[in-house]
């Protein structure tokens, strides 16, 4: 910590507050808009936005990249834009969206058993336990202590999807570590202007086969301040709050902290009315607490590692 932690702190709130909202206020919007469509048009506004954010501060030439690029930057936007935003609205229609935000944490521990299978071995015990954890605090929050609900009713497909979304996402994250030189906000402008006509053509495809439905201007007047969330905030604004946090208290702490993102739904839907029972209670802090220990585990090897490496 710096002299900076407190700004760091507030910026660092800011952003797991909008990220925190990002399921409750996707249900709303999915549930008014295709969510194939609304999926190919965020991510096109989004990415034209951030473009002229990105000109202003890195210059035009940013928006060109290298044409070896070019593959692997189509990939994370079909990943990060079609792929998470997609599944992650389909399955928000179908379930409750604090249950989705439980499930869709997984990202820290599904990176981690990845990185194992490349390296050909078995996962961490740490790991392992972590992500065990996480599975039983997910059935305990989607099942309410009722184990019989996971064969039962749309929810458990709502909830798988918002898996296959946290998957989409992982491979994202996997993927983007590998692409040097690039700031967060451009690697992220490019993915979503690139992303957003993998969406569109899917949405266009899907209308002409009778699955989804063509928007009218007038579907969005009434949600415009849900839209506006998503594609500003959630899209553009996070991404700014996010790395002036992690500059100013650093990656490590602003990680643990971002643990605690799916208690906000809980607190949304907890205004709204919603009776929580024990086991959902429960189920969340077992899922926060195993990722939190996760997190924990994963700084304490990087600091090892450095350590070594200062004394070689």
């Amino acid at each position: 910590m710096n002299g900076n932690s407190p700004k760091g702190l507030f910026w660092l709130a800011v952003t797991i507050l909008i990220w925190g909202a990002y399921m409750p206020v996707g249900k709303v919007v999915s549930q008014a808009i295709d969510p194939y469509w609304i999926t190919g048009i965020r991510y096109l506004f989004s990415g034209l936005f951030l473009a002229v954010i990105v000109m202003a501060i890195e210059g035009p030439g940013a928006l060109i990249p290298p044409r070896k690029d070019m593959f692997t930057l189509l990939l994370l936007g079909a990943l990060g834009s079609a792929g998470f935003g997609l599944f992650s609205y389909l399955g928000v229609r179908l379930t409750r969206p604090e249950h989705a935000a439980a499930i869709a944490v997984l990202t820290p521990i599904n990176v981690a058993i990845w990185r194992a299978f490349e390296a050909r071995a078995l996962p961490p015990r740490g790991v392992v336990l972590a992500a065990l954890a996480v599975v039983g605090g997910a059935v305990l929050v989607v099942t309410r202590g009722n184990l019989a609900a996971l064969t039962a009713g749309g929810s458990m497909v709502g909830n798988l999807l918002v898996l296959v979304s946290s998957l989409c996402w992982t491979f994202y994250t996997i993927k983007a570590q590998s692409m040097l030189g690039y700031s967060a906000l451009r690697l992220t402008a490019l993915t979503c202007l690139m992303g957003s006509p993998v969406g569109l053509a899917l949405a266009a495809v899907m209308t002409a086969l009778g699955y989804a439905h063509a928007p009218h201007f007038a579907d969005f007047l009434p949600i415009w301040p849900q839209i506006v969330y998503l594609f500003i905030f959630v899209s553009a604004v996070s991404i700014i709050t996010w790395n002036m946090a992690v500059r100013m208290v650093g990656a490590q702490t602003a990680t643990l902290v971002s643990t605690f993102t799916p208690v906000i739904p809980f607190a949304w839907a907890a205004y709204g009315g919603r009776i929580f029972t024990l086991w959902e209670i429960v189920g969340v802090v077992v899922i926060m607490a195993a990722i939190l220990a996760h997190n924990l585990n994963e700084q304490r090897k990087a600091r090892a590692i450095a350590a070594r490496e200062a004394t070689a």
